[in-house]
């Protein structure tokens, strides 16, 4: 990285400047070299995991019949979301990073960088809304359990799933085609920000009618069936609840980074947690491949069906 980089890198014409995109200063050169390299060795070594343990969930619930539920068809949706972050999202920031490393201008770092940023915006929007419908549908198993199977429906989910992939490019398309600059980022702001009501509100609710539920099962005498179905709908409902945990600690880093993002740059413990940045981007992608490992955690029927998939691959 020399001088003119630096000095010519304040006039980008780009939605991501240099001051913006990465501090890459003389006095931080080291620091910032040591994230990097950490980052891209992150990223390589989770890219083929994510896609393949994935791809695993997708194959499993596709081929076994006792695995199509209603519940595992969502988690499928959001592994196929998952499975384009580390098939497509992750090999394209690694590029970026080891363009920087091998001495490419900043410049052209941060056109990179804001090319993966606007990839990564669709998965990020299909995650959180794919995440509001398994809360949604787990708010309509434990509240309305009887009328479930009429409330919903594979047609119904499927029409769901599709209409939240839809929505999800329309922040990247309205970037490249309206004259209006922040209207990209209001569409993602808003279409988030009820995502994130809507798993909240969906989430309490479970949570007081279960308490509710086993109140009911303490003092009455339910029928064994009643209750093992019970207590099956019960751990989804946790499991779904892990999963939204998991994705909202691993953008905690990045919002922390963007509070301190605008503070003066005069403070070495500051520059140094920007330094951080592509760690910290790392912790949301990896994100992807914590998910699956969280389905077949809490599933000892997913896990079945895992060893299942690799015991015939093995044996062929």
């Amino acid at each position: 990285m020399n001088s003119s980089d630096l000095t010519n890198s304040t006039s980008i014409p780009t939605a991501a400047t240099a001051e913006t995109c990465r501090i890459w200063k003389e006095e931080y050169h080291k620091e910032n070299y040591v994230f990097t390299l950490a980052a891209v060795i992150l990223n390589i070594v989770t890219c083929p995991m994510t896609v393949c343990v994935n791809l695993l969930v997708i194959v499993a619930v596709k081929t076994k019949p006792r695995l199509q539920t209603m519940y595992n068809l969502l988690l499928c949706a959001l592994a196929v979301t998952d499975m384009v972050v580390g098939a497509v999202i992750q090999p394209i920031y690694v590029v970026g990073e080891m363009s920087l490393l091998t001495g490419s201008s900043l410049t052209e770092y941060c056109t990179q960088y804001t090319r993966v940023a606007l990839l990564f915006l669709s998965p990020c929007i299909a995650s959180l809304l794919l995440l509001a419908l398994l809360s949604i549908e787990r708010y309509l198993a434990m509240k309305y359990s009887l009328r479930y199977t009429d409330i919903i429906t594979k047609g119904r989910v499927a029409t769901a799933v599709i209409t939240c992939w839809v929505i999800a490019v329309l922040p990247p398309v309205f970037l490249y085609s309206s004259t209006i600059p922040l209207l990209p980022l209001i569409i993602a702001v808003f279409i988030a920000s009820g995502s994130l009501i809507v798993i909240f509100y969906c989430h309490i609710s479970v949570y007081f009618v279960t308490r509710r539920h086993m109140i009911r099962i303490k003092s009455e005498q339910v029928s064994h069936d009643s209750k093992k179905k019970f207590l099956e709908e019960k751990k989804a409902a946790i499991t779904t609840s892990i999963v939204v945990g998991f994705v909202l600690f691993s953008f905690l880093p990045s919002l922390v980074y963007r509070a301190l993002r605008p503070l003066p740059l005069d403070n070495y413990f500051i520059n140094l947690f920007i330094s951080f940045k592509p760690v910290l981007l790392s912790s949301v992608l990896i994100n992807s491949l914590c998910n699956p490992i969280i389905y077949c955690w809490r599933s000892s029927v997913l896990r079945k069906a895992f060893f299942e998939l690799l015991g015939r691959k093995n044996s062929g």
